[in-house]
């Protein structure tokens, strides 16, 4: 059931490009995995130009709760994300505060563990898992649902439902190939936006270039900052 995906990755990654995703700053790309949520790319970018001075956890969990509401105000719904933020960095520290060594926790473990904390829902924690924690999971968000259901690989209604039907595949995948996979379905799907077309030809191995809907141009251009127009946020001057 899952070969298919393998001929869909492919052919994504032949004409997208690498994308590589949330590799560019370790802390910082994970404080943007909150700070995305419910909003835009230029929120996200100002909230993280006004962390930039900060970006320690132990500078970040010395900020009053209002000095950090205050510095991502732009991000929307900054008290919210406030409270996560804070709950997600102390439960980093109390871990032992060191990357590699959370790392190096059973997946299924570290997942619960992200679960557990205030504002971090399914999809949140698998994108943590992938690329802060470098686990290979299958995000089944809801791009991954549409394309899924257009080209005829199975209709998902809910996220769990496809990321426990699809996780046998992630595995197959090398870590960057599993990272790119979530990239690419998400660039292409929006694509789709405004002007959706047939892309029911995914599933045909080595689709030629020529073949392809002059629609499936990538909105950003590769990128390591999903949702931020491909500019790393502005250092704080």
């Amino acid at each position: 059931m899952t070969a298919p995906w393998r001929i869909v990755f492919d052919n994504l990654a032949a004409h997208y490009g690498p994308q590589h995703w949330w590799q560019e700053d370790q802390l910082g790309d994970w404080l943007m995995m909150v700070l995305v949520q419910q909003t835009n790319a230029r929120n996200v970018a100002l909230a993280m130009n006004n962390l930039q001075d900060v970006l320690s956890v132990d500078q970040l969990l010395a900020l009053t709760p209002e000095e950090l509401a205050e510095r991502i105000r732009p991000a929307r719904f900054y008290l919210q994300k406030t409270a996560h933020l804070r709950g997600l960095l102390t439960w980093f520290k109390e871990a032992g505060g060191d990357f590699a060594a959370i790392s190096a926790r059973p997946a299924d473990q570290l997942r619960a563990q992200l679960l557990a904390l205030k504002g971090i829902g399914p999809e949140t924690a698998d994108v943590m898992l992938m690329y802060t924690f470098g686990k290979k999971t299958f995000v089944g968000d809801e791009y991954a649902r549409r394309l899924s259901q257009r080209i005829g690989l199975g209709v998902y209604k809910t996220y769990a439902a496809m990321h426990d039907a699809l996780q046998p595949f992630a595995e197959t995948l090398t870590l960057n190939e599993a990272r790119e996979l979530h990239a690419l379905i998400d660039e292409h799907g929006k694509t789709q936006i405004g002007h959706p077309y047939d892309d029911s030809f995914l599933t045909t191995p080595a689709v030629p270039a020529d073949q392809w809907p002059v629609q499936a141009v990538q909105k950003d251009g590769p990128h390591g900052y999903p949702q931020l127009g491909g500019k790393v946020p502005a250092k704080r001057i």
